[in-house]
């Protein structure tokens, strides 16, 4: 998924660091091959490959994860949607920061979109796409998820103090000696570094999307490289949301799904979810809003 992971833990005695840490290591980076619309040997890819032939087996990884963007796609109106991978391809192929390609382009590869277009058979894990040419693009919930499978990867071998960090997808677990938290800093607006303020957590997923770093110029502004179906796919570059969640999976999916929403839009969404926390911050305005 081309990103930084970072991991940070306390080990108890008897606990050798470096092995554990090459397996948590390890366990994001099968995910990575899994899930990445990069790599041409993905699981992903070989899934766009041969799902609109007919029905294709996919493992119970690929199986359980795509059921859980399925259900938020479902919840969400659409508002996520783990199917825009043609849209989501294109713009970044233009290169980040520049121009988006032509209206013609893009209204073609809308047309190759849409969560309603997959199957899903869980019970025999196999997929099914109803068109033609759909792509994937499952990075606004596999980021948190490979934070999560770390994270269980260091309690499996005893480590229960620690954190991972998957970009801006962050997956905690006891915090550390002497603390009732982690304390996470919100950075998401001004130069990379500059924290705007703090949250802590403990057992938790938190995650940011915001579009600081990558968006798209179109004439008279900026739009985020998370594109909404309203709006001719264009979001606020101004916005940001984190969200704290049981899961990072979660947290990733929903302020992803947040931001296709908006700020207005959001609330039938969250009424759904009455045991997140979203914090919503405008670089517009130094105030932020807290749900």
């Amino acid at each position: 998924m081309g990103v930084v992971v970072r991991i940070s833990a306390y080990f108890p005695a008897g606990v050798d660091p470096p092995q554990v840490f090459r397996r948590a290591f390890d366990r994001v980076e099968t995910v990575t091959r899994r899930f990445s619309s990069y790599d041409s040997g993905s699981e992903l890819r070989r899934v766009e490959r041969l799902a609109w032939r007919e029905p294709t087996p996919v493992s119970p990884e690929f199986a359980r994860l795509l059921a859980q963007a399925l259900r938020l796609a479902r919840e969400s109106g659409g508002a996520f949607d783990p199917t825009l991978g043609r849209v989501t391809r294109l713009l970044r192929g233009e290169g980040w920061g520049r121009g988006a390609p032509s209206e013609d382009r893009l209204r073609k590869a809308w047309r190759r979109t849409g969560w309603s277009h997959v199957e899903l058979d869980a019970s025999n894990l196999s997929i099914a796409f109803t068109i033609r040419g759909l792509q994937l693009d499952l990075g606004g919930i596999a980021k948190g998820y490979a934070a999560d499978e770390a994270l269980d990867a260091l309690r499996r071998a005893g480590v229960h103090r620690a954190m991972v960090a998957v970009a801006g997808d962050i997956a905690v677990g006891d915090p550390p000696p002497s603390e009732d938290g982690w304390r996470i800093g919100l950075d998401r607006h001004g130069p990379p570094g500059s924290i705007e303020s703090c949250v802590k957590i403990a057992n938790q997923g938190i995650s940011t999307s915001g579009s600081r770093d990558r968006y798209y110029l179109v004439p008279g502004g900026r739009c985020s490289h998370i594109v909404s179906r309203a709006g001719n796919g264009c979001t606020d570059t101004a916005l940001a949301a984190t969200v704290v969640a049981a899961t990072a999976m979660e947290a990733d999916g929903l302020a992803t799904a947040l931001i296709s929403l908006g700020q207005s839009g959001a609330e039938s969404l969250l009424r759904r979810r009455n045991d997140v926390l979203v914090y919503w911050s405008s670089g517009r305005s130094p105030a932020a809003a807290e749900r």
